[in-house]
């Protein structure tokens, strides 16, 4: 008989990590993706110990750590470049999580995922765009713009927060599926040579200032990732908007402009920007964990948790959904003795057996860091002088309590299982 036939929707980061584990569980993944060829896209993603102890599993940690810069500290600071706090916390993550937090460029990640995918056989099929599902209680069958169809045994959708699954799987329970809702945020982000200044230690830096923030973080030895985060009234594109290399140097300026009085060192690092892209920051309604699947589809990451990117969790909780999620599946080999019961648990009580309890398991602890991501980012960007000011006191203050800010990181870095550095 044949390996299970899992369709996995979206091939950004938590699908083709959920397609390595399941392949090593006996099934069969076929990646679809909307995108015609996957490239060059975003700007960086910061990887917390809880995210890489999950791409360790499928054997690209040491890859991603090879590529950046692992962190060893953490900065704030007013807009000027004057200090508020700073800590040296990321320096024990290694020793305390096994794992170290470490930036790294967004396509690099997504590369080094496809070419996993292929170097294992699995099918990569690209310019396939999600339009409907069906399903009976022993198979779906995806429907795809193209018109061609696809059965499979399951279906995960891993598409992000524009998730053409998430919207088919609505569709499948009569709810309808709102637009994303605009956070009335924007960012700029961008990847520059890393100041001389900042050369020394890898370290995590967020500026805070009137109607703006900065973040800025390493992604390799000599490369630095940073974002403005910023208000802006008139509704942004949803999708990435990468500024030409003619016309890189005219938005740095810009920036510069609406930056002064910051701190040259950001000035210079803006202004020497290899690359620059804009976006709308937007989230989507809330979802109870029974709108997580239906009986043969089930999401994970953004597309069953949209969040703003405030608390930089949004890729590790969705590695967090991957390695879940594949621990519940059950091993498919034909040689074992346990054999017709995994089949029978991929029958007509899938849903009942695997997602729910799955859905349930994740969606308080997403759902709390989705809203805890929205209130950093109404703390963060405010207009109003006097809330900055009771910011940056609130922000001082945090950091005095170190065993809090510690006990803090580790409710999230334990997870999602223990491992000790080698």
């Amino acid at each position: 008989m044949s390996a299970p036939r899992v369709l996995i929707i979206g091939c950004g980061v938590a699908g083709p990590v959920l397609a390595v584990l399941l392949k090593q569980k006996g099934y069969d993944p076929i990646m679809f993706e909307k995108v015609r060829q996957l490239g060059d896209v975003g700007a960086s993603l910061m990887l917390m110990p809880n995210g890489i102890k999950v791409l360790q599993l499928v054997g690209l940690a040491d890859a991603v750590k090879a590529e950046s810069a692992p962190l060893q500290g953490f900065w704030e600071g007013k807009a000027t470049g004057e200090m508020l706090a700073e800590s040296d916390l990321p320096s024990t993550f290694l020793a305390k999580y096994g794992q170290p937090a470490a930036g790294v460029k967004r396509t690099s990640l997504n590369m080094m995922l496809k070419d996993m995918l292929l170097d294992l056989g699995v099918e990569v099929r690209e310019g396939w765009k999600l339009a409907t599902v069906s399903e009976t209680d022993e198979d779906v069958t995806a429907l795809f713009e193209n018109g061609q169809s696809v059965k499979g045994s399951f279906l995960i959708g891993g598409d992000g927060i524009k998730a053409s699954s998430r919207a088919a799987m609505l569709n499948l329970q009569g709810v309808p599926q709102s637009a994303p809702n605009y956070t009335g945020l924007v960012q700029v982000a961008g990847i520059s040579e890393t100041p001389e200044e900042f050369l020394e230690k890898a370290i995590k830096r967020n500026w805070y200032g009137q109607g703006a923030h900065v973040i800025a973080y390493p992604i390799s030895p000599t490369l630095t990732s940073w974002a403005i985060t910023m208000p802006e009234d008139q509704e942004a594109e949803e999708t990435w908007h990468l500024y030409t290399p003619g016309s890189i140097k005219t938005e740095a300026g810009n920036l510069v402009t609406m930056l002064d009085g910051w701190d040259p060192t950001l000035h210079r690092m803006i202004t020497s920007a290899q690359r620059v892209i804009k976006y709308g920051l937007f989230d989507r309604a809330h979802l109870q964990p029974h709108q997580w699947y239906t009986e043969r589809c089930v999401l994970v990451g953004d597309a069953a948790h949209p969040t703003s990117p405030h608390l930089g969790q949004g890729a590790n909780q969705a590695l967090e959904d991957c390695y879940h999620l594949s621990i519940a599946m059950p091993v498919i080999d034909p040689k074992s003795d346990d054999y017709g019961r995994a089949l029978e648990t991929l029958g007509k009580y899938l849903s009942k057996n695997i997602f729910a309890p799955f859905a349930e398991k994740r969606q308080p602890r997403t759902s709390a860091l989705v809203k805890g991501a929205r209130i950093q980012g109404e703390l963060r960007v405010s207009r109003d002088p006097q809330r900055c000011q009771e910011r940056d006191a609130l922000i001082r203050d945090s950091f005095k309590d170190s065993a809090a800010v510690e006990a803090q990181y580790d409710s999230l870095l334990r997870e999602p299982f223990q491992q000790t550095s080698s």
